[in-house]
Formats: structure tokens, sequence, C-alpha cells
């Protein structure tokens, strides 16, 4: 589901880019082009039983476990998704996924939800997917809940950014671990500083004061 929201958004970046540099040929070739990803997108991972994205879809197979990677479907600028199915998206992933530390990759409602990553390399790396907290997807989360809600979004941004705080005299002095547990208290596992982490908490910081100061994110 991200790749096709990825690429969605960057076609039509591409197309203002167009755009703006009169690029009349170019416009002429792919606005029909953009139109029909948006249109097979909705087709493809959305569907009126669920208020959430299929994660990943495999001929006629479509997996709609409450998976995160569908947030970026919400987040991007280009959006391929409604206002109305975007918010559902935010609502779903912040039910389900949402930790102080980041997004669980699986909800832990799921049958095959994992909540520690702790234990042998092989318990290890089966959680990793199965319901294991990353910190780097709350950029995404941040910048779609934002775009939606403005201000009025401020305080859990702000809150989720200022608790990591503490967080920074616990697994890696001064920085933000790899990963989390899926259960509280979410213990950090992985890597003791990890630049993914480390440089989605400090967007949340810049997300959150562009906001604040009327500035488009």
């Amino acid at each position: 589901v991200e790749v096709n929201a990825l690429w969605y958004n960057s076609v039509m970046f591409a197309l203002e880019l167009a755009e703006k540099n009169k690029d009349t040929e170019f416009v002429t070739q792919w606005k029909p082009v953009s139109e029909k990803i948006k249109t097979s997108f909705n087709q493809v991972f959305t569907d009126k039983n669920y208020n959430w994205l299929a994660d990943y879809v495999i001929g006629q197979s479509k997996d709609f476990s409450i998976r995160p990677n569908q947030i970026i479907a919400a987040s991007m600028e280009h959006s391929p998704l409604s206002l109305d199915m975007q918010m559902k998206v935010v609502d779903v992933v912040k039910q389900y996924l949402l930790t102080s530390r980041g997004l669980r990759t699986l909800a832990p409602n799921h049958p095959e939800y994992l909540g520690s990553c702790g234990g042998t390399e092989t318990e290890k790396a089966q959680a990793y997917h199965q319901g294991t907290v990353w910190p780097w997807l709350l950029g995404h989360f941040a910048e779609a809940y934002l775009r939606l809600r403005g201000k009025s979004g401020l305080s859990r941004i702000r809150k989720l950014y200022n608790g990591f705080e503490p967080e920074m005299r616990n697994h890696g002095i001064g920085t933000i671990s790899e990963m989390y547990d899926g259960n509280p208290p979410h213990t950090a596992r992985g890597a003791i500083s990890y630049a993914w982490s480390v440089a989605e908490i400090i967007r949340l910081k810049t997300l959150a004061d562009a906001v604040e100061q009327d500035v488009k994110i």
C-alpha cells in the first residue's frame, strides 16, 4: 500500500513541476495516468466493509490486517484518498497502533500479534513486523494527523514528542532506540541509537512548529 501511495505522490509532484515550467507535453501525457493511479488505488486497497486500507494485495487476495504502512497513504501531500478516508485511516491507526514510542506493526487484537521483541534472534525476527513498535513511523502519523486537524492536533503531537525526553536516559544516553516492545511499558530494543528514529522524532517538533506558525506542511 505504501509503495503505491508514494508512486501517486511522486507522479503528482512531477506534474506540479511540469505545470510550473509549462511542460504541456508532460502534463498531457501524465495527467490521465495520475487519475488512473488514484482510481486504481482506491479500487484495490479500499473496501466498503473496512475503515482502513489493505496492507498488500496479491491477485484477488487482500490482507486487511491493521498495519502501519497505510498511514503513509494519508500523510502524503498528494494523497490518493478522500479526506473522509484519510480521517478513517488516521483514527484506526490511532486506536490500534499508536503508542508513546511509535506505531505497532500489527494490531494487538490480531491472533499473530507478538507484544515483545526480546528473546532469541529467531524470536526477535518473528516479532519485528508482528507488533514491534517503530518510532520512525511517528513522523508519518504526525503529518497525516496535523494535515487533518491543524492546530487542534498540536497537543497530541507535542505530547508524543515530549514523551521521549525520559527515554533519552535509558537505552542509549541522549538518543532514541531502534524499536520498542508492542506491549507496555514498551521496553527499548535493538540499536541504542538509530538514525531513522532520531530523525522522525525531530520531525515531530518541526511539523508541530510549522502548524503553530501557520506554515503549510
